[in-house]
């Protein structure tokens, strides 16, 4: 049981050393475009993880990808801020207090409270703090001189005579010092002072933490920091309020995660102690701020630090397993290799070698404790531990190091350097040297040196497998299997494999050693050697293990079955046993100012634990052995607004959580999204519109996306969070419709079918009324024809009829004529002859011929002649003049048939001028004008 528990604290102080071990990365932002140049006094962060910092320019928002800056009504600087929500932010600032609420747009909009308050009553008053009450549903605002309460409807005012510092929440409690006093809670909106507090009076209490579980940490200006227990106030660490003396301690914060304070002052950076007071790390300009004057410190929900500074903001980051060590401050080049030796850390840099003890690696100010090693200068490629020496693959030659950290020259190659390594000989100590030139064997006892011509091309690398093989990487030209000569001074043989014999192969196949076995790597494929059919192939474990890793550089062998692989970026720590590969972990290493080194990328492994990664300015340790917390989950994107516009150029916001429907002539789409740990964590989004296409897009980083003239349809527009090494997030989705044109809606089709079917009926009816027109003309062409015969057979009638009258008048006419002729001619006959015998004679004569001159007979005939060819005749005169009587109705008879007076005269057996005068009388009955023509009268009669 005593060993169990000797391991187990053993254990607990492996890790405490661990914890100690790890260190941040620091990114500085200083970029007048994002304002964050400025000065900073305060930083929060909403439950969307979007930053926002108080400067002297206004609100200062980031979510991961853009900066906006939002700047109050009256244009003054922000130094208190408290974040309630995502769509509500508090904020104080000079002569003003007020919230921002964000709307459909994704913009802050700022409402000030100062109406609330009589007139004059902020005047020459600087918000310093802002506190939320959830409890409570209040807001604190703290200047020098009150607090100002908000509790949604109105606005009080308290204070203390001589002022107040800075309000501060510790768990659910808020605390103020009187200037230069005591120290007081605020509760039920009144202040009450803290027992014991007086040994506060002339100092400035300007920082208040939370401490263990019920107690406080309160630390001065002068540095002194005090654990408040309810009852007492005791010094944390004397040590470090030593140190912190004349520094202007100025903020603070309290990280659970790491269970360390960060202490910001106003001379000299960020300080870092764990929960004793006992100093981690000092972060100042002289190692990697920009500038001391820390205004403001935050803890994010990566529990990592936000520093607010006098001019520009940084960021703490800490990477799990991964210490940063950068060397801004002292130049020492690009590190291409590292090793530890003799409690030595050596670090091989294009510079020459420079060494620090390994336990100034935790030291606040390691680099100050980094040396450089006098007759390393130049190009360090190297580092080679072989039978207890060390050896430097130099550009001059091989240098060896000495315990006592002395370099000298052991074997005169007189040539640059790559790699060093022991040959698997029992009868000799035997090396193998890749140099500039040609490879060479150095024998370590007799310092003898000779090199292999056998080898046509360059070699810059090369490695011994399970058989005793020698395999050497040429320069861009294939790889070449080797078997010594029994002594030494040549190759038995050598096969060439590459390009020139096999096309299949890349033309550049690097070399590497994994658990015994040569892998070659060639256009981000791996390949392995195939001894049954003497071929390079591809290793289809390895090939599916990094489908989805691009730009392989080179792979390190850390131990057993595990390794390194490493591309232009990232790294990734896998195993492969020759029957299963798998990623454990996996870094993305080229983020913000760090990056490996270009072209000679390369992991150095010191121990079984600990690996350093080279950089071209500094190095990072990874430590396989620190506790591995569980990756950070990848939050899915938030879409921040819909923006939505005509060609026309009007626009407007949509209300994305509600309106799902745009108008088609609003069809040009922008969203808005934000990703609150891409700046920090160095994640991108990826997108994709379905209905457009169904393949995501490359990772941006800009928050916006524009879709232009997007036909109708329904589109499900989704967003994801992609980083470097493939871990994808939840996706997010939001669905809408672009709803068809007015032309093309149900109404519009419906109007359609009405318009067509009303085009359709006129077009009926226009084809039937041609129709009908057609049949109508030819029955009225029938009809014409038969009425032209019918008219033929009549005017036929009429001309028998008008000749019959015509005959029958004349006949009546010429009859009279010559009975009136006979009877003259009988009338002279007895005159001239007047003889009683001729008397009878004469008197039946006369008889006869009176007889024959009845004219009423002859009337009667021609009326009924008259009366066939114009019917009515009569009828229609009598009517329109009642007066005429039956000689006058016979007269108008003759004069229709155009009868001369001579012609009437003989017909009505009366003379000339009787038919004058009955023609006279007949123009007054009829009332005609002296200039109308008689027979013209009766002709317009039928």
């Amino acid at each position: 049981m005593s060993k169990k528990i000797f391991f187990y604290f053993l254990f607990l102080l492996f890790i405490s050393e661990i914890q100690a071990y790890e260190k941040p990365y620091i990114t500085n932002i200083y970029r007048n475009k994002y304002k964050a140049a400025n000065k900073n006094w305060s930083v929060c962060q909403d439950e969307k993880g979007i930053m926002y910092f108080g400067n002297d320019k206004g609100l200062l928002e980031f979510d991961g990808m853009v900066w906006k800056l939002n700047r109050t009504t009256n244009g003054s600087y922000i130094k208190g801020i408290d974040v309630a929500s995502h769509k509500t932010i508090f904020t104080g600032s000079f002569e003003d207090i007020g919230r921002w609420d964000r709307d459909i747009s994704g913009s802050l909009r700022y409402t000030s409270f100062k109406n609330l308050l009589p007139k004059g009553t902020l005047h020459n008053e600087t918000i310093w703090k802002v506190c939320i009450d959830n409890k409570n549903k209040k807001v604190y605002y703290q200047s020098f001189g009150h607090i100002y309460i908000y509790n949604g409807r109105s606005v009080k005012r308290i204070g203390i005579e001589n002022g107040l510092l800075f309000l501060h929440k510790v768990r659910n409690e808020f605390w103020i010092q009187e200037i230069n006093g005591p120290l007081y809670l605020l509760k039920n909106d009144r202040l009450h002072k803290v027992k014991g507090s007086n040994i506060f009076n002339g100092k400035l209490a300007r920082v208040i933490l939370p401490y263990q579980k019920n107690q406080c940490l309160i630390g001065t200006s002068s540095g002194e920091i005090y654990i408040y227990n309810g009852k007492d106030f005791t010094i944390l660490n004397k040590s470090f309020c030593e140190l912190l003396r004349g520094k202007e301690l100025n903020c603070g914060i309290y990280v659970p995660k790491r269970k360390t304070y960060y202490w910001g002052t106003l001379l000299d950076g960020v300080y870092e102690t764990d929960e004793k007071g006992n100093m981690i790390a000092h972060y100042s300009s002289q190692n990697s701020l920009q500038n001391n004057t820390v205004l403001a410190l935050y803890k994010d929900n990566l529990s990592n630090v936000w520093v607010g500074m006098d001019r520009g903001l940084a960021y703490i980051r800490y990477n799990n397993r991964l210490s940063y060590y950068n060397s801004f401050a002292q130049d020492i080049g690009a590190v291409y290799c590292a090793t530890y030796w003799n409690n030595y850390l050596l670090l091989g840099t294009n510079q020459g070698v420079y060494y620090i003890p390994k336990n100034d690696l935790n030291s606040p100010r390691c680099f100050s404790s980094l040396k450089y090693m006098n007759g390393t200068q130049g190009q360090v490629w190297s580092f080679s531990e072989i039978d207890g020496h060390l050896y430097c693959g130099h550009n001059m030659d091989i240098k060896e190091i000495g315990k006592d950290l002395k370099v000298s020259s052991p074997y005169q190659l007189k040539t640059g350097v790559f790699r060093i390594i022991k040959l698997p000989s029992k009868e000799r100590n035997l090396l193998l040297v890749v140099t500039y030139n040609k490879p060479e064997i150095v024998d370590m006892n007799t310092r003898q040196v000779w090199k292999l011509r056998d080898i046509p091309k360059s070699i810059i690398n090369a490695e011994v497998d399970h058989l005793n093989n020698i395999w050497l990487e040429t320069v861009g030209h294939g790889v070449y299997k080797c078997r010594l000569s029994d002594d030494y001074k040549s190759f038995r043989y050598h096969f060439y494999y590459g390009m020139e014999d096999n096309k299949a192969l890349p033309e550049k196949l690097s070399l590497f050693k994994i658990g015994g076995r040569i892998v070659f790597l060639g256009n981000n494929k791996f390949w392995t050697y195939d001894e049954n059919l003497d071929k390079i192939v591809l290793d289809k474990r390895l090939n599916k293990c990094f489908s989805s890793v691009s730009d392989l550089k080179k792979v390190v062998h850390i131990n057993n079955d595990q390794s390194w692989a490493i591309t232009g970026s990232s790294i990734y720590r896998f195993i492969y046993d020759g029957y299963v590969a798998r990623i454990l972990e996996a870094y993305n290493v080229d983020n913000d100012n760090l990056s490996l080194v270009n072209a000679d990328e390369n992991i150095s492994v010191l121990n079984d634990s600990i690996s350093l990664v080279c950089l071209d300015a500094g190095f990072i340790l990874h430590n396989s052995h620190e506790k591995s917390f569980k990756p950070t989950h990848l939050s899915a994107p938030l879409i921040e607004s819909v923006h939505i516009s005509t060609s026309e150029g009007k626009e407007r916001f949509l209300d994305f959580e509600k309106d799902f429907e745009i108008p088609y002539k609003y069809n040009n789409v922008t969203f808005t999204f934000t990703e609150s740990h891409s700046f920090t964590s160095n994640l991108s989004v990826e997108y994709v519109l379905e209905g457009i296409n169904n393949e995501w897009s490359v990772p941006i980083t800009p928050g916006k996306v524009f879709y232009a003239r997007l036909p109708k349809g329904s589109y499900s527009f989704k967003l994801r969070t992609v980083d470097g090494l493939g871990n994808q997030s939840e996706v997010t989705i939001y669905k809408f419709e672009i709803l068809p044109p007015w032309y093309r809606t149900v109404w519009a089709y419906l109007l359609y079918i009405i318009s067509i079917g009303l085009v359709l009926y006129l077009v009926w009816m226009l084809i039937l009324r041609r129709y009908r027109n057609q049949h109508l003309q030819k029955v009225r062409l029938l009809e014409a024809q038969y009425l032209k015969k019918m008219n033929e057979k009549l005017l036929t009638k009429i001309e028998e009829k008008d000749a019959e009258l015509f005959t029958q008048t004349s006949f009546i006419i010429k009859k009279n004529e010559l009975i009136l002729n006979l009877k003259g001619i009988v009338d002279d006959f007895y005159a001239k002859n007047a003889q009683k015998s001729l008397l009878p004679f004469i008197q039946k004569m006369n008889i006869l011929l009176a007889n024959n001159m009845d004219t009423e007979d002859d009337w009667n005939m021609f009326l009924i002649r008259f009366e066939e060819k114009h019917k009515n005749f009569f009828k229609k005169l009598k009517t329109m003049y009642p007066q005429l009587t039956n000689n006058d109705l016979r007269l108008c008879a003759c004069l229709k048939l155009g009868l001369e007076s001579k012609d009437i005269a003989s017909l009505m057996n009366i003379s000339v001028r009787a038919v004058e005068n009955n023609r006279y009388r007949l123009r007054k009955k009829l009332d005609l004008k002296p200039t109308q023509n008689l027979n013209d009268c009766f002709i317009e009669i039928d």
